[in-house]
C-alpha cells in the first residue's frame, strides 16, 4: 500500500524533525546557560581579584594602649621573635586532660598558684623571658601581624600553620605568671601583663579571617579572670591608667563585619579558586595566588567531574552573595540579627547545591563568640572605673560611669550595678544572653559567668 507507506514515512520524518529540533533547542539553551554562567563566574572572579588586591594593601589602624608606644608596627616588633615562639610552642609536650584542667583552674583563680602542675610550671620557667618580650611587642604605634598570619597568606607559610597557636601559648604562660605575681603582692605588674596580653590578643583578629578572630577571642577568655583579679588588687594609680588602656584596646578590636569580608575572599580563593581564569590568578597578590594554586593542586581532585565543576561555579557566585548579607548583620545586636540570620540559614539549606547548604553553618556561633569578647572587654573597663571611683571618693558609684565618653565603640555592653553583701558591688550585663553564651561556644572556650563581684 504505497499511500500508507508514504504517510508513515512522512509521520516518522515529522517526529524525527520535532525531536531533532527539540534536542537542538535544548542544546542551544544549555549552551546559553553555560555561557551565561561562565560570564557571571568571570565577573565574580574579577571582583574577588580586586578585593584581594585591596585587602593586601590594607593597613591596620588602631591606637596603642600605652602612653609611650614603641615606634613602627607590630609586625616589625613581633616578626623577629616568631622563630623562637614557634620553637617554644613546638617543644611543648601535649598535656593530659586532668593536668590541663588543673592548669586552667590555677589560671582562673580556682586553685592557688602554688598548686600549678609541674608541667605548666616548667613551661612557664622555660618560656618566661620570651613571653615577656612578646607581650612588650604589643605596645607599637601601628598594628599589623608579621608575614604569614594574614588570611590571604600562603597556606604553607609556617605562621599559617602554627603562628596563632604559638601566640596563644604565650598568653597562657602570661596568665600563670600573673597568678604568681598576684600571690606575691605584685598586682601592678600582673595588670601590666594583662593589658599587654589583651592588646596582643586583640591584634590577632586583624586581617586573619574567622580563624584569627576565634584565636583572638580565645585569648580574651584565657586572660579574663586573671585580669579581673589584677584590676581588683592593683594600686589606684594603676587602676586609673588601666581605664585609658582598656578603652584604647576595645576601640581597636576588629569589627566582625571586617572579619566576614576577609572570609568571603578567603573562601572563594581557597575553596573555589580553580574556577578563576589564568589571567585572574596571575593578577592576585602572591599569598592569595598560593591559596588558589593549592586548591588547583588537588584538594578536591584536579580532574573534577562535570557536576562538581557546575557546583563549584554556582557556589562561587551564590555563596559570597549570602556572605555579603552576613556582613551587614554581624555588627548588629543579637535582637536585630537573630531573625535575619535564621532566614539566611533557611535560604542556604533550601539550595539545591550542597556546597551552599553547608557554607553558612558556623556564622551564628561566630557572632556569639564576638559578643562574648566585647562583653569581657567592657566588664574589665567597668571594673577599673568603679574601682577608681571608690579610691577617689570612698564609695561605690550609684550609676556606672560612661564607658566610652570620647569615641564610640561598636555595641558597648549595657551593664547594671547591684549592691552585694558586705559592702561589695556586682556588675551584671543587662542582656541575659551574655550569661548564656556558654551553650553556644565550643567547650574549650566556655567561660565562667560574666557578672563580676567587686570587692572593697
Amino acid at each position: 500500500m504505497p499511500g500508507m507507506s508514504d504517510t508513515a514515512t512522512s509521520s516518522a520524518r515529522t517526529i524525527l524533525t520535532i525531536m531533532a529540533g527539540s534536542l537542538l533547542l535544548l542544546l542551544v539553551l544549555a549552551a546559553a546557560a553555560f555561557w551565561r554562567l561562565d560570564q557571571r563566574v568571570r565577573k565574580a572572579g574579577d571582583e574577588v581579584v580586586a578585593e584581594a588586591q585591596a585587602l593586601e594593601s590594607l593597613r591596620v589602624v588602631r591606637p596603642s594602649h600605652t602612653a609611650s608606644p614603641l615606634p613602627g608596627s607590630l609586625a616589625q616588633t613581633l616578626g623577629p621573635l616568631m622563630p623562637e615562639l614557634l620553637a617554644l610552642q613546638k617543644a611543648e609536650p601535649p598535656l593530659e586532660e586532668p593536668v590541663n584542667a588543673r592548669c586552667r583552674e590555677v589560671r582562673d583563680g580556682q586553685r592557688p598558684a602554688q598548686e600549678l602542675p609541674e608541667e605548666c610550671r616548667v613551661a612557664l620557667e622555660r618560656g618566661r623571658p620570651l613571653m615577656q618580650r612578646a607581650l612588650r611587642a604589643s605596645r607599637t604605634t601601628e598594628g599589623g601581624l608579621p608575614e604569614g598570619f594574614h588570611a590571604l597568606s600562603d597556606p604553607q607559610h609556617p605562621h599559617q600553620q602554627s603562628g596563632m597557636v604559638a601566640i596563644l601559648h604565650v598568653l597562657k604562660l602570661a596568665t600563670f605568671e600573673m597568678r604568681f605575681q598576684l600571690e606575691s603582692g605584685q598586682a601592678d605588674a600582673a595588670l601590666e601583663h594583662c593589658l599587654d596580653g589583651l592588646a596582643l590578643s586583640r591584634d590577632l583578629g586583624h586581617g586573619t579571617g574567622m580563624l584569627g578572630a576565634l584565636f583572638s577571642a580565645a585569648g580574651y577568655t584565657n586572660l579574663f579572670r586573671p585580669c579581673v583579679d589584677a584590676l581588683q588588687h592593683a594600686s589606684p594609680a594603676s587602676q586609673k591608667q588601666a581605664t585609658v588602656a582598656l578603652r584604647r584596646i576595645r576601640e581597636g578590636l576588629s569589627p566582625a563585619s571586617s572579619t566576614i569580608r576577609m572570609e568571603r575572599v578567603h573562601t572563594r580563593l581557597f575553596s573555589f579558586g580553580r574556577v578563576l581564569g589564568p589571567g585572574q590568578v596571575e593578577a592576585l597578590p602572591a599569598g592569595a595566588k598560593a591559596l588558589v594554586e593549592q586548591d588547583r593542586s588537588g584538594r578536591m581532585g584536579q580532574d573534577s567531574p562535570l557536576h562538581m565543576s557546575l557546583l563549584m561555579r554556582h557556589a562561587f557566585i551564590e555563596l559570597p552573595r549570602l556572605q555579603a548579607r552576613i556582613v551587614t548583620l554581624v555588627d548588629l545586636s543579637l535582637a536585630q540579627r537573630v531573625a535575619p540570620f535564621e532566614q539566611l540559614r533557611r535560604e542556604a539549606e533550601s539550595s539545591w547545591n550542597p556546597l551552599i547548604r553547608d557554607g553558612l553553618s558556623n556564622f551564628h556561633r561566630f557572632g556569639a563568640i564576638v559578643d562574648q569578647q566585647r562583653a569581657q572587654a567592657d566588664l574589665l573597663l567597668a571594673l577599673a572605673l568603679v574601682r577608681t571611683h571608690r579610691a577617689e571618693s570612698g564609695t561605690w558609684p550609684t550609676t556606672l560611669p560612661t564607658l566610652y565618653p570620647e569615641r564610640e565603640v561598636l555595641l558597648p555592653t549595657a551593664l547594671t550595678l547591684q549592691p552585694g553583701e558586705a559592702g561589695t558591688l556586682v556588675l551584671v550585663p543587662e542582656d541575659a544572653y551574655l550569661q548564656q553564651l556558654s551553650a553556644a561556644l565550643q567547650p574549650e572556650m566556655t567561660p565562667q559567668a560574666l557578672s563580676l563581684l567587686v570587692t572593697p
